[in-house]
C-alpha cells in the first residue's frame, strides 16, 4: 500500500497544481517548488522531471524558464491580464542586478585563469538560474492579485504540511515511509533514533509563520497545520530549528503588538505562547518519549560540552568556513572565485562540505567580500521594507508583508547552519521570498488602503 502511495502522491500534487494552473497560470510556477521538495513528497518519481546526473541541478531553472513561457503565451492568447504591480526598480532589485554583473565577471576571470574549463560553464548557470530566478518570479507573480498570491502560497503549506505528516510517521513513529538512508542512526535509551535531511520538508518556519498570521480565518484546519510543522520541526532533532520556532512565535507577538500600538498585548501574547508551549511539550514528551528526551539531551550538550559525543557543530562550521575562506586567492577575495569547480581548485570540493553548513561560506568563495556585502544588504534592506509595509498596509498586503518578515528572520538564523539559498537542487527559486517582497512592494496604491491614524 506504502509503495502505492510513494507513486501516487506525487501525481496528485502535480495534477493539482497544473489545472489550478490552466485557470491561474500562476499555480504552474508550484512545480519548480514541487521539484525543490523532491524526496519529501516523492517528487524524484516523476521521472519527466529528473535527470541523472549533474545536469539535473539545473533542471528545475530549466522548468521554471519552460513554465514561464508558457504561462507568457497563455497571458498573450488569453484577454491581458490587469497588471497588479508597477514593477518598480528598487534596492532589492539593485543588490541582485549587482550580483549577476559579478557572476558574470567571475566567468570571465575563470576563463582567463584556467586552461581547464571543465563544469565552469555549468556552474555559472547554477548561479545565474539563482539571481534569474528572482526576476522571473516576480515578473510572474505581478499579474495575480493579492489574494491569489496568498492561495498560492497556501497550496505550498498544505503540500510542505503533508511533508511533515509524513515525516513524523517516519523519524518520530519509525513507519517505513521513505527509502533512502537515514543520515545518522544511534541507540538512545535503549531505542534506535533516526536522522535525516533528505526527505525532511522544506518549508518548516514558513508553515509556522503562515499558520501564526492566517489563524484567526480558520482557527481549527490552521492549528492542524501548525501543530504538524512544529513537531516536525521538534523531530528533526536540529536543536537551532526548534529555537527558530520559538523566536517566530516572540517575534510575530512583538510586531503585532507594535503595529497595534499595545505593547502590553506582546507580552500577554508571548505569556500565553509559553503556556501552550508547555502544554504542547508536555504532550509531545508522551506520544514521543524517547524523542523528546534525546532532543533535550542535545540542548544539554550545550550547556555542559563535555557531554556531547564530539565538538560542538557551531565551532566546526566556523573552522571549516575559516579554513576555506582564509586560502581563496589573495587577488580574488575581492570578488570572489567564480564559478569554479573542483577541476580548477581544490578548495572548491571543501568549499561545498562547508556550504552546507553554512550559506556564507559559499557567499564569500563565489562572490567574494563584494558579493557578501551586496547579499547582507540584501537582507538589510529586505527586513526594513517588509517591516514598513506590513506597517503601512492592511489585509492580505500587509499579511504577505509579515510572512515575508517573520520568514527572512528564520532564514538570517538558518544561514549560520544550512547552505538556504544555495541548495544545489533549489537555485532556481533560492531567492523567491526577496522577489516576492520586490513585488508586493510595487503594489499599486489602489491596493493598499491609506495609512490608518496610529492613534485611531
Amino acid at each position: 500500500m506504502i509503495d502505492l502511495f510513494r507513486i501516487v502522491l506525487p501525481f496528485v500534487l502535480l495534477l493539482y497544481f497544473v489545472v489550478k494552473g490552466i485557470k491561474s497560470p500562476l499555480f504552474f510556477l508550484g512545480i519548480p517548488f514541487l521539484m525543490f521538495m523532491r524526496e519529501s513528497i516523492f517528487f524524484m518519481n516523476i521521472k519527466l522531471f529528473i535527470i541523472p546526473g549533474k545536469l539535473g541541478l539545473i533542471l528545475g531553472f530549466i522548468w521554471l524558464v519552460l513554465l514561464w513561457i508558457l504561462f507568457s503565451i497563455i497571458r498573450i492568447y488569453k484577454k491581458p491580464d490587469k497588471m497588479y504591480n508597477t514593477l518598480p526598480i528598487n534596492a532589492l532589485d539593485y543588490c541582485i542586478i549587482g550580483l549577476m554583473i559579478l557572476t558574470g565577471i567571475g566567468l570571465g576571470t575563470a576563463i582567463i585563469n584556467y586552461s581547464l574549463l571543465a563544469g565552469v560553464v555549468k556552474e555559472f548557470v547554477n548561479l545565474f538560474s539563482l539571481l534569474a530566478g528572482f526576476f522571473i518570479i516576480k515578473n510572474w507573480a505581478s499579474y495575480n492579485k493579492p489574494e491569489v498570491l496568498e492561495n498560492f502560497l497556501l497550496s505550498l503549506i498544505i503540500v510542505n504540511s503533508i511533508a511533515a505528516f509524513l515525516f513524523i510517521l517516519h523519524q518520530g513513529l519509525h513507519f517505513k515511509i521513505y527509502l533512502q538512508e537515514e543520515y545518522l542512526k544511534e541507540i538512545f535509551n535503549g531505542q534506535e533514533v533516526t536522522r535525516s535531511m533528505w526527505f525532511m520538508p522544506q518549508f518548516l518556519f514558513l508553515s509556522i509563520a503562515f499558520s501564526l498570521i492566517q489563524m484567526k480565518k480558520n482557527p481549527l484546519f490552521y492549528s492542524v497545520l501548525l501543530t504538524l510543522n512544529l513537531i516536525a520541526t521538534i523531530i528533526t532533532y536540529f536543536r537551532s530549528f526548534s529555537i527558530i520556532a520559538v523566536c517566530l512565535f516572540i517575534i510575530y507577538s512583538i510586531l503585532i503588538g507594535i503595529k497595534k500600538g499595545r505593547l502590553w498585548l506582546a507580552v500577554r501574547n508571548i505569556l500565553l505562547y509559553c503556556l501552550t508551549g508547555v502544554i504542547f511539550f508536555m504532550v509531545i514528551s508522551k506520544v514521543f518519549p524517547t524523542n523528546t528526551e534525546y532532543i533535550l539531551n542535545r540542548f544539554s550538550e550545550i550547556t555542559n560540552p563535555q557531554s556531547a559525543k564530539g565538538p560542538n557543530n557551531l565551532d566546526i562550521r566556523f573552522m571549516m568556513s575559516r579554513n576555506v575562506i582564509t586560502n581563496i586567492e589573495d587577488n580574488k577575495i575581492i570578488l570572489g572565485m567564480g564559478a569554479v569547480t573542483e577541476n580548477q581548485t581544490y578548495w572548491a570540493i571543501l568549499m561545498k562540505q562547508a556550504l552546507a553548513d553554512m550559506v556564507w561560506t559559499g557567499v564569500i568563495f563565489r562572490w567574494g567580500l563584494v558579493g557578501t556585502i551586496l547579499f547582507i544588504l540584501l537582507f538589510i534592506f529586505s527586513l526594513f521594507k517588509a517591516f514598513n509595509l506590513f506597517m503601512k498596509s492592511e489585509g492580505v498586503v500587509s499579511n504577505l508583508a509579515l510572512l515575508i518578515l517573520l520568514y527572512l528572520f528564520s532564514q538570517i538564523i538558518e544561514s549560520f547552519i544550512d547552505w538556504i539559498f544555495m541548495s544545489e537542487h533549489g537555485f532556481a527559486t533560492g531567492l523567491w521570498y526577496f522577489a516576492i517582497l520586490s513585488l508586493i512592494l510595487g503594489y499599486k496604491k489602489n491596493e493598499i488602503p491609506p495609512e490608518r491614524d496610529p492613534i485611531s
